[in-house]
């Protein structure tokens, strides 16, 4: 790093950009499908109907059957839990409770609304699948815990110095938005990764705010800090001490008229009845309220409503109406941040506002790793010396497997998910398994087979899938995009849709990667490496 501010910015966006872009475009591209997630989930899912629209809200249900044989099944068997949960459903023949065991994990059971006796897990009508959420954890945490979340954060950091530094290096970063000049090699190139400026403000909030909803995480002396300031241990829940037990008893009051009031409040059927230290004096009841989208009605916040009664007095404590701000300024922060982010509250058309801007933003971290290599093609800097050569052809190896090969096993997984055996155990992890796979076999092809054919071949393959999802599905669940759009299934049908779109984008790379272009890759990199061998010599 030498010279003026712009020189060194554009050392940095260069080589930060550059080890970091493989993971960001993985980033970028699942969480662009994860816009979609619901959607995917559903076309993932044929067997289970079309989600019908809630029926407006017109008067308080009747949960009393059901309140009271779910409290009589949690007494029986978890009469010692720090947590109790119900989820009545008015009409339904049977509604699901909820405790917390010894360990602190979540433990479950289905009631009969008719009798209170605990019903066996229904045979799987639907098929075992992550759907769209498989997308959602690995643009979250690359399915891998803490611990992938912690890399999503570094890759989030270096993307945002990318960003910062890519302003500050082009200073006509502005006026080339407007200049696009095709078929002239690297100028083609740069002026494809400077159409990111435009989604600049989009991509500046969507990687500011990943990281901020994830500061539990990444600044956890927060946390820490409220429980040095208590007296021993104290159970912390968002950004103050939770009402604890006090370990005298205490009787529950009757949930039914607290179900009731909460209802009346929100306009809104229950969603859960939540019973925190039951049994103790010092007992919260939690009823929380359902959200749609006819609750939403253009608020921001799609966070539920809630309703905090004492236990035992069955007072009202606190209210917490839906799709309201919390009064405490940094929990409204990142509340804000948070929906930014998640995209709870959009309707369709942020969404594919969203999408589109995702994909323009994955695009542009693609130009600018094929750029990179681009550049070199023309002429090596030997920033690795004699090992030049072979970095270069790393960087390509990733670039192929990262771009080209993601978007096959993106595709792939749908695949995965009408070919996979439906009786099979665990069968949403075989389909996360062929996802891995798939990408895992690109980075071999790429590394067997010269760049530009690698390009072309998993840029066809990619299509290929893409244009035959439509047909793969009608011969394996005899469900077709007429049969969809015929039921105003347009979720299921957009899927396909988009589908055929990628498709065809992605034949149209591929044949600019064999129009021509395709040779001059491996011509200039045999180039570069007899250059290098030469230069070796002579330095010898």
């Amino acid at each position: 790093m030498s010279g003026g501010l712009r020189q060194r910015m554009s050392w940095l966006h260069t080589w930060g950009g550059l080890w970091f872009c493989w993971l960001a475009f993985a980033i970028f591209l699942t969480g662009t499908l994860s816009v979609f997630t619901d959607a995917i989930s559903d076309w993932m899912r044929p067997e289970a109907p079309m989600h019908a629209d809630a029926a407006p809200y017109a008067r308080a249900g009747n949960h009393d059957a059901q309140l009271a044989h779910g409290l009589a099944l949690l007494q029986r068997k978890a009469p010692h839990s720090n947590m109790w949960e119900l989820w009545p459903r008015e009409g339904e023949q049977r509604f699901n409770i909820y405790w917390l065991n010894a360990q602190g994990r979540y433990e479950d059971a289905h009631v009969s609304t008719a009798t209170g006796t605990e019903l066996p897990e229904e045979a799987r009508t639907v098929r075992d699948t992550a759907g769209g959420n498989h997308f959602v954890e690995f643009h979250h945490a690359l399915h891998a815990g803490v611990a992938g979340l912690w890399i999503v954060g570094a890759a989030s950091v270096a993307m945002l110095v990318a960003l910062i530094s890519g302003v500050i290096t082009h200073k006509r970063i502005f006026k080339d938005f407007f200049t696009f000049r095709p078929a002239k090699g690297q100028r083609s190139w740069l002026d494809a990764h400077n159409l990111g400026v435009l989604t600049l403000p989009f991509l500046f909030v969507i990687v500011y705010s990943g990281l901020a909803i994830s500061w539990h995480t990444y600044v956890p002396a927060v946390l820490w800090a409220q429980q040095l300031r208590g007296e021993g241990h104290v159970n912390v829940k968002d950004y103050g001490p939770e009402r604890g037990a006090t370990g005298r008893p205490g009787v529950l009051a009757p949930l039914a008229p607290l179900v009731r009031q909460a209802e009346e409040t929100f306009r809104s059927p229950v969603f859960a009845v939540v019973i925190n230290h039951p049994g103790d004096a010092g007992m919260t009841v939690q009823v929380y309220g359902t959200t749609s989208p006819a609750t939403q009605d253009g608020n921001l916040l799609s966070t539920r409503g809630v309703l905090t009664f004492d236990g035992v007095s069955g007072a009202l404590l606190e209210t917490r109406m839906p799709h309201r701000a919390p009064a405490n300024g940094a929990r409204a922060t990142m509340s804000t941040l948070d929906e930014l982010h998640r995209l709870h509250f959009a309707g369709s058309a942020i969404r594919w506002l969203y999408f589109v801007s995702g994909l323009a933003g994955t695009a542009m971290m693609a130009s600018g790793a094929v750029l990179f290599m681009v550049k070199r093609r023309q002429k090596s800097q030997r920033e690795f010396g004699a090992r030049t050569p072979q970095v270069y052809r790393l960087i390509e190896v990733l670039n192929v497997a990262s771009i080209a090969g993601l978007s096959l096993a993106c595709i792939g997984y749908l695949w995965a998910n009408r070919l996979v055996p439906l009786g099979i155990d665990e069968r949403h992890d075989w389909e996360i398994l062929a996802f891995f796979g798939a990408w895992l076999a690109t980075l071999l092809h790429a590394a067997l087979r010269p760049a530009a054919q690698a390009w072309r071949e998993q840029l066809l393959a990619a299509a290929t899938l893409c244009l035959l999802l439509p047909a793969l599905n009608a011969a394996t669940t005899g469900q077709h995009f007429a049969g969809y759009v015929a039921q105003g299934d347009w979720e299921r049908a957009g899927v396909e849709l988009t589908s055929l779109a990628f498709g065809l984008l992605l034949v149209a790379a591929a044949w600019r990667v064999r129009g021509g272009a395709a040779a001059k890759p491996a011509a200039s990199n045999t180039a570069a490496v007899a250059g290098a061998r030469t230069a070796g010599k002579a330095g010898a």
